[in-house]
């Protein structure tokens, strides 16, 4: 018995950009993908929308270049002919219930071992987010097992994000190789012209066919494609080795087998002696994945994302200091020097606990996309100004705003506090700044360095002037040390801004500057 196939039933609920929502089967979603008119999937969670557009790029990528010769078809059915060819034949790989455990179901591999019993596998997963990767130490924010009656989509989705996104959950269950460690995780950094879900996966697609013949000297370009159809018994001396992958496979991390009793989906799962794939941990997680920036340094490692998300120094760090070797998915196009968005998403795994759901969309104008996509004399400039505009925000909170604050707290008598005492004004400035910090960076393109410095640093005296002020009111003081403390607080904070904050307090020199670069 084979139920649910990906192929051939419309098992997948499609909303589109004309207000309508048609299920679909997986080759006509590809088909909806290409011709951009997409507006979401009615069953796809926040958490799950990297993996399964991860999965549908670097599926299609792979089918392009192996199968079609370069071709994207306008109809479903040479897709699915694709799909069935990408699996070495194998119809069942893409059915989510196959009875034959000798055979693959989707992102199931077979079961060497002959029976599930043998296997040790056992059916305690209830419910499509039981399976999926969120960990969560209480029953609040996202609810556990909330989906109490699925569709086959929601365990599609669940699926998918489980067996190209999980890391390690503890012994004999391991995680994917395209992450730095069991407890990284697999962010998505990259570039669209548009936010829509197809023009997002068609550029994409076409990056990882324009960046395939780079890989061919680490990977096979003709080699394991779709890992679930190979057998697999979990012992990790059968392991397969990443050289013999194609450059854009997908990979499976657990052995995980669906039947269907009474009508419904019965999720079996079962241990593995060590990983699917094989990788030396001196790898660090760089596996040339199309969206993770590896990290420049003595020991290179792929990017590990941590529970602050995508702030304004780590974008800036990625996307233009050269720290990092940025992903192929983040290289400007030839058509894309009129503004592009940077997108940035992932899911912050750790020890036992998820550190939140980061996305993040910051907007590239024209200006700055062709000064990022231009000469290399001007992406340098450009960089140096955005570090040097991080550098001036880091002082402000630690040379201006922290001495002033303390100053308040202890009653004037600089006494010693603690950094976390004044850090809900500190870190309210730095929301302020990652808010406005790339729109004001681009808009200062064209500027003099002087007169964009002289902006930023004024942006930066406003808005610390605007923390210290709600804290010099909401501040528990004593009332007999009051007045000391404001003076002694506010003599700090004028002192230490003029010392870092120069051109904010300069003028004339402003002016003058302002004068020459106009004539």
């Amino acid at each position: 018995m084979m139920r649910y196939a990906l192929l051939d039933e419309p098992l997948i609920r499609v909303r589109f950009k004309d207000g309508t929502i048609r299920d679909h089967t997986l080759p006509e979603v590809i088909v909806a993908l290409l011709r951009d008119a997409v507006l979401g999937f009615e069953a796809l969670q926040p958490h799950q929308q990297q993996a399964w557009h991860s999965f549908l790029v670097q599926l299609v990528a792979m089918a392009v270049a192996r199968i079609t010769g370069g071709a994207f078809p306008d109809e479903a059915e040479p897709w699915r002919r694709a799909l069935v060819e990408l699996a070495g034949g194998e119809e069942a790989a893409w059915y989510l219930v196959v009875s034959d455990l000798s055979r693959p179901a989707f992102l199931q591999p077979p079961v060497p071992e002959g029976s599930l019993e043998a296997a040790r596998y056992r059916a305690d997963v209830q419910t499509p987010d039981q399976l999926d990767v969120l960990i969560t130490a209480k029953n609040h924010d996202l609810k556990a097992r909330r989906i109490v009656q699925p569709r086959p989509e929601h365990w599609l989705f669940a699926l998918v994000t489980l067996q190209t996104m999980e890391g390690f959950l503890g012994r004999g269950n391991y995680g994917i190789v395209r992450m730095n460690g069991g407890f990284g995780n697999r962010p998505l950094v990259g570039l669209t012209r548009a936010l829509s879900p197809g023009a997002h996966f068609r550029r994409d697609v076409q990056v990882l066919l324009d960046a395939r013949p780079s890989f061919a000297d680490r990977y096979d370009l003709g080699g394991h494609a779709l890992l679930w159809v190979l057998p697999w018994d979990g012992k990790k001396q059968r392991a397969i080795e990443l050289k013999e992958c194609d450059p854009y496979f997908i990979e499976i991390c657990r052995r995980i087998r669906f039947l269907e009793e009474a009508g419904r989906l019965v999720c079996w799962r079962t241990n593995t002696d060590g990983p699917r794939v094989a990788a030396p941990k001196a790898l660090n997680g760089i596996t040339g994945d199309p969206w993770t920036p590896v990290e420049k340094s003595d020991k290179p490692k792929a990017l590990t994302v941590s529970d602050s998300g995508f702030t304004y120094r780590l974008l800036q760090q990625v996307f233009l200091s050269g720290d990092y070797e940025p992903p192929v998915a983040l290289a400007f196009r030839e058509d894309e020097k009129d503004g592009v968005y940077l997108v940035a998403r992932t899911l912050v795994r750790g020890q036992g606990k998820t550190g939140g759901l980061h996305f993040r969309i910051v907007p590239v104008s024209q200006a700055a996309a062709r000064w990022l996509s231009g000469s290399e004399e001007r992406r340098t400039k450009l960089a140096r100004r955005a570090e040097q505009r991080v550098r001036l925000a880091a002082d402000v909170q630690r040379k201006v705003l922290y001495p002033a604050l303390a100053a308040l707290l202890s009653g004037g008598r600089d006494a010693r506090v603690e950094w976390e005492q004044v850090t809900p004004w500190i870190e309210a400035f730095d929301r302020a700044v990652d808010a406005q910090f790339f729109d004001r960076l681009w808009a200062s393109v064209e500027q003099d360095e002087e007169i964009a410095r002289r902006d930023w640093e004024r942006f930066l005296l406003t808005e610390a002037r605007r923390q210290f002020a709600v804290a010099e009111h909401g501040m528990p003081v004593a009332s007999a040390h009051h007045w000391r403390a404001r003076s002694r607080a506010h003599a700090i904070f004028e002192a230490r801004a003029r010392e870092v904050l120069p051109y904010a307090f300069n003028a004339t020199r402003s002016l003058s500057t302002e004068q020459e670069v106009r004539s």
